[in-house]
């Protein structure tokens, strides 16, 4: 026994020795090339960083020189006054562009035939040997723009001047010339401080992180007093440029540290961005390693020792007697297996131990074989109208994989489209089940949730809510919204979804199951590949309500038109209505007092203030003390006028901008494009989204969306009622390819279907 576990752990040590050591080589190595790689990357990081700057820097020069005060600056023969108030603009312009780039400190702008800056600073010679030695510089410099390494601006030359650390872009004016043709160079001048931060942050405490220009001048470093320093000569910058190379590293000596030096040469600005690790920090990952595996070595080595000494004071009787144990135990258990020999003990724990295990696994493959059947058949007993007892099944769905909150439910029945495509059964169970798993995935966001494949090839899917203070069909329906996108983009096939009523006990979910059931079968009417909910399909129980709301939605244009005439006409035919319709006298004052409230919407678009409106409560005591309707319709014409007074004023002291006029009559004559966008009319006038969305607000009281939508909806009102054209034809006609899209706004503007407006406006000429 001696000799045994002297050479167990003769064997274990030459083990684990081993194994630590070329654990330790193959492992550092690779450390190494990671670290490598990683400052490499890093490197890429900071030049994109860096670039994305500049380069913006660079567009805003260029889009700075297409200004015409720019091209008149450099023009000589200009008169003094006007070059004066063009040398304003310039400087509108300049302050403008300072404020809104945060790394941008200043612009100069210089004519070399009127040797003159557009400041109008007289140059001396120690301003021109200092803050503006670019201009000499520049002006025998062959190419059109360059990047200067940083240096010290002065900014106030009192008793303590005051300088600041700039990098400098001088472009020439005009861009593009032949030699002799330059007029003049722009100069932008960046916050060195701003662009430190590209490439170094305080956390960096491994490594230095430096920027060279092609001469080795310092353009960024983490210590000020480096700026501008020419650091051509030292013996890393030299080799850095000796190689040639566009990116790489090399090992050498910095500030008489070991270190690695990683370059890589920017092609934009030439320069070099430069970081220089110490090797004892780099290494310090593999020193914690080679530690670590040392003392793992020898804790490892110590209790095998330890385990082969404790073994060791075993016997052979007692570790049969115990092997005998186990075998008859097992015995008890698999009696077939009597007939062997009982001295063979290895051999009987061996075969035992062998059967217990692949009963074991054979048990473990029934379960999983049969959870989803459970699975299946308990989601089935919910959604069926079976009385289950849901206390005592809520124990059993931990194990099925079930995670529900029992207080509010909302089940959703979703199939595919392209039921006659030539899909085996096969196929079609499997994109059921991928479609079960996304729904279980998208529910999580929302809720708690289980789906299931049913027998027919839908797809039930039970959505459960703990809350009770939100619209549970309404996140539903956002939940459905989803995974009828992620079919579509994923599987590139539709799928439609129904969506049932909300269920606010376990016993009700069979019932919002047959409203989902219910709803789908409304695909055959409304499309495929749709999202379908029971408001969706519903009958309008008050139709003469919506009918009347809807006529108010002309008053509110005409108002905005400020056509009074036409306000007053279209008044009197909605007051004649309630007498046509018989409407309650309630209803009739419900109905004047949303009005009034349009209206007040309008006049809020338009900029009037809240404080000259009626508050909501006096409206409704003022048309409560009317007993006739044209008392009421006195009152509703003299608020509306009111309104229109207000509006009227407020437009006239705005002034139209002439890009909105051209912008609307864009819109007038070209709204039945249906690719018309904002993003098309800023391309076609060379402006950018943000300003002209803010503009077309602030001058048509609307947003763009808005605009579009009512004017295309205002001309398809004009066909329904002149033309006897199709749906389908006049909403090509206003700009809408999909008239499925073209009925859901008109009904949600007009409150009507573009049928039953028509079939309206026919009983109402008739």
């Amino acid at each position: 026994m001696k000799k045994i576990i002297t050479g167990l752990i003769m064997f274990l040590f030459l083990i684990v020795t081993v194994s630590a050591v070329l654990f330790y080589f193959i492992f550092t190595n690779d450390l190494k090339d990671q670290l490598v790689r990683t400052n490499v990357e890093l490197l890429d990081h900071m030049e994109q960083k860096l670039d994305l700057v500049l380069k913006s820097i660079d567009n805003e020069a260029i889009q700075l020189v297409q200004y015409d005060e720019i091209k008149t600056f450099f023009d000589d023969s200009m008169p003094q006054g006007e070059r004066t108030e063009n040398d304003y603009r310039i400087g509108s312009h300049i302050d403008r562009l300072i404020r809104s780039n945060e790394y941008l400190f200043s612009v100069d702008i210089y004519s070399y035939s009127q040797d003159r800056l557009v400041s109008g600073d007289i140059l001396t010679e120690e301003m021109r040997l200092k803050d503006y030695a670019w201009i000499g510089q520049f002006a025998q410099f062959d190419g059109y723009s360059n990047w200067l390494a940083s240096r010290k601006l002065l900014i106030s030359n009192s008793n303590f001047p005051i300088y600041r650390n700039v990098v400098s872009f001088v472009r020439t004016y005009p861009l593009i010339h032949s030699t002799g043709a330059r007029k003049g160079a722009i100069a932008f001048n960046l916050k060195e401080e701003m662009l430190l931060p590209l490439i170094h942050h305080e956390g960096d405490a491994q490594g230095l992180n430096l920027v060279l220009d092609k001469g080795g001048l310092v353009v960024l470093h983490p210590d000020e007093s480096k700026l501008g320093e020419n650091m051509g000569s030292t013996p890393f910058v030299a080799q850095m440029a000796s190689e040639g190379k566009s990116i790489g590293y090399f090992h050498a000596k910095v500030e008489n540290k070991d270190s690695i030096v990683f370059y890589k040469v920017n092609p934009y600005t030439g320069w070099r961005i430069t970081r220089i690790v110490s090797e004892i920090e780099l290494n310090k990952p593999l020193t914690v390693i080679r530690n670590t595996l040392a003392v793992l070595s020898g804790l490892i080595l110590l209790t095998a020792a330890v385990l082969a000494l404790a073994v060791g004071r075993w016997t052979f009787k007692p570790l049969n007697r115990f092997l005998g144990t186990i075998s008859s135990r097992l015995n008890a258990v698999t009696p077939g297996h009597t007939g062997e020999a009982e001295g063979d003990g290895f051999r009987i724990l061996e075969s035992r131990f062998e059967d217990f295990l692949v009963n074991s696994e054979q048990l473990q493959q029934q379960v999983r074989e049969t959870k989803p059947i459970l699975k299946w058949q308990l989601v089935i007993e919910l959604l069926s109208d079976s009385k289950i007892n849901i206390s005592n099944t809520r124990q059993h769905m931990g194990m099925l994989g079930i995670q529900l909150d029992m207080n509010r439910f909302v089940v959703m029945v979703a199939e595919f489209d392209q039921r006659n495509e030539s899909l085996t059964a096969q196929d079609t169970h499997l994109y059921n089940y991928a479609l079960c798993n996304v729904a279980e995935e998208l529910i999580q966001a929302e809720g708690k949730g289980v789906a299931i494949e049913l027998e027919n090839g839908c797809c039930a899917i039970l959505m459960s809510f703990q809350d009770s203070g939100v619209e549970a069909e309404l996140r539903a329906s956002v939940v459905a919204d989803l995974i009828k996108n992620y079919v579509a983009e994923n599987f590139k096939r539709t799928v439609t979804i129904g969506v049932g009523g909300l269920a606010e006990s376990a016993g009700e979910i069979s019932q919002s199951f047959k409203q989902a059931c219910d709803v789908l079968a409304y695909r055959l009417i409304l499309g495929s590949n749709m999202v379908i909910t029971r408001d969706d399909v519903q009958s309008d129980e008050s139709a003469q309500y919506y009918r009347l709301v809807a006529m108010t939605d002309g008053m509110m244009d005409s108002l905005k038109l400020l056509d009074g005439e036409k306000l007053k006409a279209q008044t009197d035919r909605w007051f004649e209505a309630f007498t046509q319709y018989g409407v309650p006298p309630e209803m009739i004052r419900q109905l004047n007092l949303q009005c009034l409230m349009k209206a007040a919407v309008v006049a809020g678009e338009a900029g009037i203030e809240p404080e000259q409106f009626r508050m909501p409560q006096e409206m409704s005591d003022a048309l409560n003390q009317y007993d006739s309707l044209d008392e009421m319709k006195g009152f509703i014409l003299t608020m509306l006028r009111e309104y229109m007074d207000l509006i009227r004023t407020k437009r006239g002291k705005r002034e139209k901008s002439d890009l909105i006029v051209k912008v609307l009559d864009y819109i007038n004559r070209d709204f039945g494009r249906a690719d018309l966008s904002l993003n098309l009319l800023a391309d076609e006038l060379r402006v950018s989204v943000s300003h002209l969305s803010r503009l077309f607000k602030e001058q048509t009281e609307s947003n763009f969306i808005d605009y579009l939508m009512n004017l295309r909806i205002n001309q398809a009102k004009r066909l329904l009622m002149e033309t006897d054209e199709k749906i389908k034809v006049i909403a090509e006609a206003v700009g809408y390819s999909n008239v499925n899209t073209f009925i859901r706004i008109f009904k949600k503007l007009t409150a009507l279907t573009p049928s039953e407006y028509r079939e309206q406006r026919q009983e109402q000429q008739e």
